[in-house]
């Protein structure tokens, strides 16, 4: 099954706080791709020696795209309310991201990996694939 990470997923990768190795076990051994968001993420916040090894990470993972971008952004809008309720202490902007890597992942049928538990709760929202890394 093709995969795909979280930027704090990345971040905790890139940091030696998390095994490949075993995320990938997780993952199931499929095809690693990288999302749009994540990548512009990971470049908005790296710096330095960082920076260079975000930018080789994003040349060297294929990205992963919904079929539509636009059906993502729209149902994003139309998601967010009732998301956002119960996920106001996320903000705004990371949770409207949040939704969009979501939905990338139900579009796709890909897994999505994150360190974020909120995930969890998106699930009763929108349906997808899921990996909590260990």
């Amino acid at each position: 099954m093709i995969s795909f990470f979280d930027t704090n997923v990345h971040v905790a990768l890139l940091r030696g706080e998390l095994a490949l190795e075993s995320l990938l076990a997780q993952a199931g051994g499929g095809p690693i791709r990288m999302s749009p968001v994540v990548a512009n993420e990971l470049l908005r916040g790296a710096r330095g020696k960082a920076a260079r090894a975000v930018e080789r990470l994003v040349v060297k993972l294929l990205p992963i795209e919904p079929p539509s971008w636009r059906q993502c952004w729209l149902e994003a809008g139309r998601v967010m309310r009732p998301i956002f309720r119960d996920h106001g202490d996320v903000g705004l902007a990371r949770l409207q991201n949040d939704v969009l890597l979501a939905l990338t992942a139900r579009h796709t049928g890909a897994a999505l990996a994150t360190l974020d538990g909120h995930f969890a709760t998106l699930q009763r929202h929108i349906a997808f694939k899921l990996i909590a890394p260990l």
